[in-house]
């Protein structure tokens, strides 16, 4: 089952209306900060230290690397906050934060230059690669297993398709939140999610995991 094919579990209204309020707050909170109030970025860091981390270590593979990474995408995030620009948007920091990790992480993938598997042939889409399916005992048995291998996978796919995969099926992220972050047209994200998820599909089997 696809994430998209799941039976919402909130009222969207409500979720737009906290939405702009956490949004307004991470506002005041940069005016503050920018205003000297160094303790006004804390409450940004509990926020998000957990998604830039588990962005940065999809992207890596290295938990070393990933902490690594989420601390110095916020260390640049407060040494630039007099020049974020939110303009009204929806998640504007979160997206900028994200934009700033998937960079870094991009810059450690070319310094380390690790190789990626091409495949042998173009494959077709299908349903999301991190989708959810309610868990069942054989599932529980296998999990473990099949996440261990989704993540080896994932490593071996070509950087422009990892990190679209990341942010829409392993954050959940709407395309309009990534095109903020990759700076990409939706329709060329939408692309790059069906031939990902494919590529990483066919990679999974090769281990035999299904």
């Amino acid at each position: 089952m696809a994430i998209a094919e799941l039976p919402r579990a909130f009222d969207p209204g409500l979720a737009r209306t906290e939405g702009g309020r956490r949004d307004e707050e991470e506002i005041r909170l940069i005016a503050r900060c920018v205003a000297g109030d160094v303790e006004a970025f804390r409450p940004l860091v509990h926020r998000y230290q957990r998604l830039a981390f588990s962005v940065a270590f999809r992207m890596l593979g290295s938990r070393a690397d990933a902490e690594d990474i989420a601390q110095q995408a916020f260390v640049d995030a407060f040494n630039a906050l007099d020049r974020f620009r939110g303009e009204g948007r929806s998640h504007a920091f979160s997206t900028w934060l994200l934009r700033i990790a998937v960079n870094r992480s991009k810059d450690v993938l070319k310094s380390k230059r690790r190789t990626e598997e091409p495949l042998d042939r173009e494959v077709h889409g299908g349903e999301a690669a991190f989708a959810y399916d309610p868990p069942t005992p054989e599932a529980n048995a296998s999990h473990g297993e099949r996440r261990a291998h989704l993540g080896a996978a994932l490593l071996k796919l070509p950087t422009k398709y990892r990190e679209v995969l990341i942010l829409r099926d392993a954050e959940d992220l709407s395309y309009e939140e990534i095109r903020g972050i990759l700076r990409l047209p939706i329709t060329t994200l939408k692309i790059r999610v069906v031939r990902g998820r494919a590529m990483l599909r066919e990679l999974v089997e090769r281990c035999g995991v299904t």
